[in-house]
């Protein structure tokens, strides 16, 4: 057997052994009893660090370092080549036991975490949560001594991103978004989004909306948990969570719109013939990933066109609209007014709560602040950014899973991937024959022209590059938040009618 072949076998058993690891962890948010926390968290252990074995073994090390100087390779190998490379220089180079610590204390933490939540109990939740800062730092200094830690898992999310970069970015955007907020003055009702509703009409006519949008039932299910996520378990089994714990009828539909974006991505990406059953065959890239979901959730859905497409079937499932038009519900799902939760957060205020997230988590990992202290800090630094004030910790620094998953770098890939939605959005409008061809074809459910256009472009290429290389494929330009900036404030003038 020569090395290709090796590489695409090792690999196989490597995403098998993944989509299991996939499977427990899916079943530990949506439907594990309580009390199996520290057994479950065990199981992930054992086979995270048989995983890890697999993933830095010796034979993995020679194959890839033979094909990275093989020339003639196609382009899909090339690819994983690159994949596992980049994988043996970053996590490959961390201990098995350091691999099992880490998966025991983020059961733990997860579990401390819901429970602190809904209990709204910080103090209980801090301790974990220190341990979980120390871990990652702890990892940061094993993968790379000598650079920032917090730059150092910034870039296991995205490639080549640092702190300063991702500032460069969100200062100036910080910036223009209140520059915009300062407009949005005028009361727009909204309290007929509030009224009650029965919460399985709403279930199906969610359900409706993610098949029209391309949801392969078959192929995936949908279930219910505290935070929303999507998860790939396998080439043919792509699962969403969504909940309904929110005050707003309107958040159900936003949050399953925005876990399908995800979906339909490694969907589409493990269909494509070359990619599936590997490590490509996904969508890999965190901030190319947020794209599809904030395109399809903000840009789509919130859109005047869908929803006058989609408006007797919102009429039909929620009583309250009777007496709404569709120009006063247009306004109100768009309306702008500072919030606690960031997943339930208008499109305008949303990248400030990203902003946030970066900037205390920085400050955490590089040790500026102490947990201990994060509460309050969060209070000061949502009231100055985000402008509103925190009544308490649930909707405060409880409110995210992703610290408690130990995710320290995440967070800005979702205000980048909302700065890509936007160039997407206008490249796409170019290749459909422009703005009314879109919006005609989205206003008649001919929804496929748009998911068509995701395939080709970005779909289909699963994880075979990185996001600055597909921002520039498709935009042909580099990413910068110009036409992100502009999208918001033509929109918001509309809605404002400034």
């Amino acid at each position: 057997m020569d090395a290709r072949e090796r590489l695409y076998e090792i690999d196989s058993k490597i995403v098998t052994l993944r989509d299991a690891i996939a499977v427990l962890s899916f079943d530990e948010e949506t439907a594990m009893p309580v009390r199996a926390y520290e057994e479950r968290g065990e199981q992930v252990a054992m086979l995270s660090g048989i995983l890890h074995d697999m993933s830095t073994s010796g034979e993995l090390r020679d194959v890839v370092a033979a094909l990275e100087q093989d020339r003639g390779l196609d382009e899909v190998t090339s690819a994983l080549v690159a994949h596992h490379a980049r994988f043996l220089r970053t996590e490959g180079v961390l201990p098995r036991p350091f691999v099992e610590a880490e998966a025991r204390l983020l059961a733990r933490s997860r579990s401390a975490w819901v429970r602190a939540r809904e209990e709204d109990d910080w103090p209980s939740f801090a301790p974990v949560l220190d341990e979980v800062v120390r871990m990652e730092r702890e990892k940061a200094a094993a993968i790379c001594a000598e650079a920032d830690a917090y730059d150092t898992l910034l870039d296991l999310y995205e490639e080549g991103m640092d702190a300063s970069t991702v500032a460069s970015v969100f200062d100036p955007l910080e910036e223009r978004i209140h520059g915009i907020m300062d407009r949005c003055d005028v009361d727009i009702p909204s309290s007929f989004l509030y009224a009650p509703f029965d919460q399985g009409r709403l279930h199906e006519l969610c359900l409706s909306i993610i098949r029209r949008m391309g949801y392969d039932e078959s192929r995936g299910m949908v279930s219910i948990s505290a935070h929303p996520f999507t998860s790939m378990l396998g080439r043919d089994d792509v699962r969403i969570t969504t909940r309904y714990t929110d005050s707003s009828w309107f958040d159900p539909i936003s949050t399953i719109v925005h876990e399908c974006g995800h979906a339909l991505y490694d969907m589409h990406a493990s269909m494509s013939p070359a990619l599936r059953g590997t490590s490509l065959g996904c969508g890999i890239s965190m901030s190319l990933h947020e794209s599809q979901s904030r395109f399809w959730e903000n840009m789509l859905l919130r859109s005047y066109p869908l929803l006058k497409g989609l408006w007797p079937q919102l009429c039909g499932a929620v009583p309250a609209l009777a007496d709404v038009t569709l120009d006063d519900f247009y306004r109100a799902v768009n309306r702008s007014c500072p919030s606690a939760i960031r997943v339930n957060a208008d499109e305008l205020t949303y990248p400030l709560h990203v902003i946030m997230r970066f900037r205390l988590e920085r400050m955490l990992v590089r040790g500026d602040l102490a947990v201990a202290d994060l509460p309050e800090a969060w209070r000061c630094m949502s009231e100055k950014t985000v402008r509103y004030r925190v009544k308490n910790d649930a909707e405060g620094c409880l409110q995210d899973v992703h610290w408690a998953e130990g995710l320290f770098g995440y967070f800005p890939s979702y205000a980048m991937g909302s700065i890509a939605a936007a160039a997407f959005y206008r490249a796409m409008e170019k290749d459909v024959g422009g703005q009314s061809a879109l919006d005609d074809a989205i206003e008649h459910g001919r929804w496929d022209v748009v998911t068509r256009w995701q395939d080709e472009h970005i779909w289909s290429h699963g994880g075979m590059h990185d996001f600055a290389r597909v921002v520039e494929d498709v935009t042909g330009s580099p990413l910068e938040c110009g036409c992100y900036v502009d999208y918001l404030a033509d929109k918001y003038s509309s809605v404002y009618n400034r």
